[in-house]
């Protein structure tokens, strides 16, 4: 079985969909199936992770082009070749982003990290989150399997998309990566103690609400810092004009770019993880900061309770006493954090690319197989 995938976030984008698509291929070459696989990465701006830091088995074919990705769509039409053709042919097609490349022979299958676009809850930019929208309904009309990282994207795709829930497979990610990057005598105390946030910061991620807890913390008179690491996305300057006006405004820090390694010493140093995300498809920083044996409080609702289980402390994120509440007891109640801390760690061992990529071939190989089988009629 060979598998062309589509590699080019892997190159250019540090978060979700491009630490996905990393992530995976170094697990499927660990997996010793790099000889099997073609990696689709034509690009015209250069490379932003360094070659070392993608994992790559020498045998993983990369084709590599400086090319610019929107013109490939005209240019298949013009060779009436398929990408599948310019990874020297496979049985299989994986379309990592939601811009779908037309494919001539191999069997299609995509990756649907999450169904926000289609909320009508402004939490994306209206002309971006419709262009994805469409983007998105083209590429499962050609999937014959759709990988999601949870079940609660799974039924979002089914009703969202129309999916049938017998081409649903639930892929899941990992946080190992994490592991590799984790000082082996430790860091020791934190300079300062403080809360820490990873996420972009945009309207669907709470930081308001977050904010708000926060600052009744430093009323009380604690010591801590709020630590926020992401880049600026949309609905931003709401949160950048709250903090102008924030009696806790010199007591926040928000670092937009953040390098691998302090992100994870960040991680590690905090005495509490916040991420009371309004909608997650899978929500990977909380599991990340479990990782790095930090206790974490999020949101109860979405993907969240069933990627953290019992690991992590669950507020409603549109409630600021909740979210207070919980921050106050993890730094008063060191016995708590502890335990938050102990079940963390295990629940995050639990999250491995290895079984993420176990699990993404044999929904290769259930795409393979022929499309015979009774279809589950639809009563919605």
């Amino acid at each position: 079985m060979r598998i062309g995938l589509d590699y080019r976030p892997a190159l250019v984008n540090r978060e979700g969909i491009g630490r996905y698509t990393r992530e995976l291929v170094r697990a499927l070459v660990e997996l010793e199936f790099g000889p099997n696989l073609g990696l689709f990465a034509y690009t015209l701006g250069p490379g932003r992770i360094p070659r070392a830091e993608l994992g790559l088995d020498a045998r993983a074919e990369l084709v590599r082009l400086r090319f610019p990705s929107r013109w490939m769509p005209g240019l298949l039409r013009l060779l009436g070749k398929g990408v599948d053709d310019l990874v020297g042919g496979a049985n299989v097609y994986h379309h990592t982003q939601y811009r779908r490349l037309a494919v001539r022979e191999a069997v299609e299958v995509a990756t649907i990290h999450d169904c926000i676009y289609l909320l009508d809850a402004g939490y994306d930019n209206p002309d971006s989150a419709a262009t994805m929208a469409a983007e998105a309904r083209e590429l499962v009309k050609h999937a014959r399997r759709v990988l999601v990282p949870t079940e609660f994207v799974g039924a979002e795709v089914v009703m969202k998309l129309g999916v049938w829930p017998n081409k649903i497979a639930v892929t899941g990610l990992g946080c190992d990566h994490v592991a590799r990057r984790l000082a082996p005598g430790g860091y020791g105390p934190a300079p300062e103690r403080y809360v820490l946030t990873v996420t972009r910061v945009d309207a669907r991620k709470n930081h308001l609400r977050m904010l708000a807890a926060f600052e009744r913390l430093v009323a009380d008179g604690l010591p801590h810092r709020w630590i926020v690491c992401g880049p600026a996305g949309y609905g931003s300057a709401d949160f950048e004009r709250a903090l102008d006006r924030s009696p806790a405004r010199e007591r926040v820090l928000w670092k937009r770019a953040v390098g691998e390694d302090e992100l994870v010493r960040l991680y590690a140093q905090a005495e509490v993880f916040l991420f009371t995300s309004l909608h997650e498809g899978f929500g990977l920083p909380p599991l990340e900061a479990m990782a790095c044996g930090t206790p974490v409080i999020t949101s109860c609702i979405t993907s969240m309770p069933e990627v953290v289980g019992d690991a992590a402390w669950l507020v409603e994120p549109t409630d600021v006493d909740q979210t207070y509440d919980a921050l106050r007891r993890l730094v008063d109640e060191r016995d708590l954090a502890l335990d938050l801390t102990q079940r963390g760690q295990r629940r995050a061992r639990e999250f491995t690319w290895r079984e993420t990529a176990r699990k993404t071939l044999l929904a290769y190989s259930a795409a393979l197989e022929p499309e015979d089988g009774p279809k589950l009629r639809r009563s919605l």
